[in-house]
């Protein structure tokens, strides 16, 4: 830029003096055209490449979804019903895995959750026939208890006799232990309601998981997207604990992500950059166009600012070269361009100081896009 700038000036300086002849050519003229063209040349330069971005690193991007069969006993796909590149909307098969295990445990903890209500049920009659048991020997305890005190006060006025204070004693003896059987069978019906309650729902969670499992068998499409590098095949065993994903699933943009590029500018006129600022890009893909845009949002992080959670102390920090900031462009035309995810790019963001400086700007990023026909 700074070789055809001063090409530029000394032609016009050739036409001025030497071709139309406009001016006549002295010494004080010389040496004020030769100092004030050159700086104000450096002058425009500076001005252009701080108070108007520029960056050659703009990307498209999109997102890719990791397609994990969720099952926790793994299964055999039996059928894949989607095509690589071929659009499908959320919710279509993507494949399926063999059913019948699946079915098989539903089928089986059905069976140990009706058992296991059924266990509740006598648990419960238990209890009710324990309630009746303890009722009775408490009425029996208490007629004891009386009988035995009355015979007390009778032989204490010899009323009675020895023998029958003795036969009521041990009659009081007798349906105090049976009241404290009475008791504890209580207690462990009691217990045995609330062991055969939580059988019924550990077997109620259990087949939660079996019909989950089940369900998940069916993997469907999570958005409306389409599947790339499609290399699962019937037979693949697919599931179970830590398994990996096995398809990219590429969802189509949203409308506020329809024509958004990113674009990595250096640190030295980041701030600079504001939401809402004329922006224009060049993509590698639309050679000699230059796309128009604003400036969307700015990101003020990068992965230089992150410390990971470990046990060790950071080192190295600050290393390598300058990190860049990433700035979200929203292109004029976004919702007509076919924009691929990776595609290259050149973008410069315009700000509202020094205005004039931006033609050169302008001037770089038409030539970089126009040589894209050939370079």
């Amino acid at each position: 830029m700074m070789w055809l700038l001063g090409g530029t000036y000394c032609l016009l300086l050739w036409l001025i003096f030497s071709k139309l002849k406009l001016l006549r050519f002295s010494l004080p003229i010389a040496i004020v055209a030769g100092s004030i063209g050159p700086l104000g040349i450096l002058a425009l330069l500076f001005c252009a490449q701080y108070y108007h971005p520029l960056t050659n690193q703009v990307l498209a991007f999109q997102k890719v979804v990791p397609i994990v069969p969720r099952m926790n006993a793994p299964g055999r796909v039996t059928e894949i019903h989607v095509e690589p590149n071929i659009p499908v909307t959320q919710g279509d098969v993507l494949f399926e895995v063999d059913r019948v295990p699946y079915e098989n445990a539903v089928a089986r903890l059905t069976t140990a959750v009706s058992e296991a209500e059924q266990s509740v049920k006598v648990a419960e009659a238990n209890v009710d026939v324990a309630n009746a048991s303890l009722a009775r020997a408490s009425s029996d305890a208490d007629f004891a208890t009386s009988e035995r005190d009355r015979y007390q006060k009778l032989v204490a006025s010899e009323a009675a006799t020895q023998q029958r204070l003795d036969q009521a004693v041990a009659s009081y003896e007798q349906a105090a232990a049976a009241l404290n059987q009475a008791s504890t069978g209580l207690k462990q019906a009691t217990s045995s309601v609330e062991l055969s309650q939580a059988r019924l729902r550990q077997s109620q969670v259990a087949l939660q998981d079996a019909q989950y499992d089940l369900d998940q068998s069916t993997v469907r499409a999570p958005g409306d997207g389409y599947v790339t590098n499609l290399q699962l095949q019937p037979g693949m065993l697919v599931g179970g604990p830590g398994a990996p994903p096995v398809m990219s699933f590429v969802q189509d943009r949203s409308e506020s992500e329809e024509g958004v590029v990113v674009g990595l500018f250096e640190q030295k006129n980041y701030l600079l950059i504001k939401p809402g600022q004329y922006a224009e890009v060049m993509l590698d893909t639309y050679p000699g166009e230059v796309l128009t845009g604003e400036v969307q949002t700015t990101i003020d992080i990068s992965g230089a600012g992150q410390l990971d959670a470990s046990g060790h102390l950071p080192s190295d920090l600050g290393t390598g070269p300058p990190t860049r900031f990433a700035v979200r462009i929203q292109l004029d035309r976004g919702a007509d361009l076919r924009i691929p995810a990776g595609v290259h790019g050149t973008a410069a963001v315009y700000t509202d100081q020094v205005q004039i400086a931006g033609i050169p700007i302008m001037f770089v990023i038409r030539a970089q896009s126009w040589l894209k026909y050939v370079l």
